[in-house]
């Protein structure tokens, strides 16, 4: 494994460093978020729960697009989080326009917890209409995008799930 990008609302936490580091062997982590980049303290309380073996890397989305673009964590073990879809496109498609073609390995869909309007369409993930079109918007541009929670667990392709993600997010109920 080189690295794998994963989606999580809560970035690290428990699960992250039970379910992900120990079994992946992850050496070093980034938190590609420009608003935990300028932000010290949660920068420091991040700091404090990865295991001291890991390396935590604090990164503004510019900046991990321009690793990832030329190749940075293309050997060793690196998990890059990100805390939303929205923070994903943006730093999928920053990646794209510094090196075109480049190949994105599959996204982990794995935490985005329920919020305003969101509707849950499996354990740990919540969607709006928002969050549809951003998903569009990854598969036209190649990404595939894969729900799980831990890396031992079966994957969901969410491209080939897109109709079952509409019908669940759209569903209005009648009253």
């Amino acid at each position: 494994m080189s690295y794998i990008v994963r989606v999580d609302d809560r970035l690290i936490h428990g699960q992250v460093v039970e379910g992900w580091i120990k079994p992946l062997r992850i050496t070093t982590i980034v938190i590609a978020s420009d608003s935990v980049y300028c932000d010290l303290m949660q920068k420091a309380l991040f700091e404090l729960s990865v295991p001291p073996s890991v390396t935590l890397k604090c990164c503004s989305l510019a900046l991990t697009a321009e690793d990832l673009a030329r190749g940075a964590y293309d050997k060793g073990s690196t998990l890059i989080l990100v805390a939303s879809l929205h923070d994903l496109v943006e730093l999928i498609e920053q990646v794209q326009s510094r090196a075109p073609g480049a190949s994105i390995p599959p996204v982990n869909i794995g935490g985005l917890r329920h919020s305003g309007g969101k509707k849950q369409v499996y354990r740990a993930l919540c969607l709006d209409e928002s969050d549809l079109r951003i998903i569009r918007r990854l598969l036209d541009r190649g990404v595939v995008l894969e729900y799980y929670l831990l890396p031992n667990e079966n994957r969901l392709d969410l491209g080939q799930r897109m109709v079952e993600l509409e019908n669940a997010v759209l569903h209005r109920e009648e009253a």
